[in-house]
């Protein structure tokens, strides 16, 4: 319990920090001058396509559940996934475990399976952002200096750059021997007493989880899948555009949406709670560096859009549950 107090804790820290940062050279009048003067008409074709990406990622996480848990209807996983968005704006990282938990403890299944095969999403969805970040890089921006100044890694050395991509693969790897260790456990050993025993077979319904991604039937739904929901984020980025004129007066298009939408995937990787500073820095200072918008006008696009998406996480999230709630009272009636 402490361990968890002492990451909440640091998170917030390094929120207020980030928070800082991003706002110390601000004027707040002029701040405020400029949030008061943003246009909404962008704000329902927001919501839509945030909906409509979560249900994609809903639809995707099915693909990686067993063959026991396909009866787990649309309605659960979403209220599931919307979920863990609400709970991961209150604690980082905890929303991980609510989804899945959430979901098992209504579907009467493996918990320990279905927080396996969250491991699996988010180990594919570091190797789809690595792989954006590459093309982002190369293709779009193609100045390495300005990416190192954005995120400060101006005095990297090329053996850091080896470091993520070997760390990602230690994971893998390490995820790997773990499920076939418990198989090797599971058909070797013969345990008698029952605390090892279940412990053993949650270790190993977790790494069954843990390697779905092997287990993936149809691919190219998957990938389909992956690249719906990242096109939504890229819109979620370019639709509020449009509450400053930024399209017209900066000339901001699908391009540069893709630009900050993976810079923003990083800001929304680090665990501060709600992804507050870490958004709100690195979008900043992706406008202002890349595309010469005022410190001022990044900064106000950057709190909108963060501000409104948290709140609409915060009144989808109940809907959902309350229609998976009313979705699965009305299937019992009709058995």
């Amino acid at each position: 319990m402490r361990i968890k107090h002492l990451n909440i804790i640091v998170s917030i820290i390094a929120a207020i920090l980030l928070l800082w940062l991003a706002f110390r050279t601000i004027d707040f009048g002029e701040l405020w001058d400029q949030i008061s003067t943003v246009t909404l008409y962008w704000l329902p074709f927001f919501l839509v396509v945030m909906i409509f990406s979560h249900l994609l990622r809903a639809e995707r996480w099915r693909q990686l559940l067993p063959d026991d848990c396909k009866h787990i209807s649309r309605s659960t996983l979403f209220a599931g996934v919307m979920l863990g968005y609400m709970v991961n704006n209150l604690v980082p990282r905890l929303g991980e475990v609510s989804r899945p938990v959430y979901v098992a403890k209504k579907e009467k299944v493996s918990t320990g399976n279905l927080m396996g095969t969250i491991v699996a999403e988010r180990l594919f969805d570091v190797l789809v952002l690595f792989l954006l970040i590459f093309i982002t890089m190369v293709l779009i921006l193609g100045d390495l200096d300005i990416v190192q100044q954005l995120f400060g890694i101006e005095n990297w050395s090329g053996l850091y750059y080896l470091i993520l991509p070997a760390s990602l693969l230690l994971i893998v790897a390490s995820v790997w021997v773990f499920y076939r260790v418990m198989l090797w456990l599971d058909e070797k050993e013969h345990f008698s007493n029952p605390v090892i025993i279940k412990i053993l077979s949650s270790a190993k319904s977790f790494g069954e989880g843990m390697v779905s991604l092997n287990k993936v039937k149809n691919w190219p739904m998957f990938l389909l899948l992956t690249t719906g929901i990242w096109i939504g984020y890229i819109l979620m980025t370019y639709l509020p555009f449009y509450m400053m004129n930024m399209q017209d007066q900066f000339a901001l298009g699908l391009g540069e949406a893709i630009v900050i939408t993976v810079v923003s995937s990083v800001g929304v990787s680090i665990p501060t709670p709600a992804a507050i500073g870490s958004y709100h820095l690195l979008v900043q200072q992706a406008l202002w560096l890349l595309y010469d918008v005022p410190l001022t006008t990044a900064l106000t696009y950057a709190t909108v859009v963060h501000a409104f998406t948290m709140l609409l996480v915060f009144i989808v999230s109940p809907a959902a549950l309350w229609w998976d709630k009313y979705h699965t009272l009305t299937r019992n009636d009709n058995r």
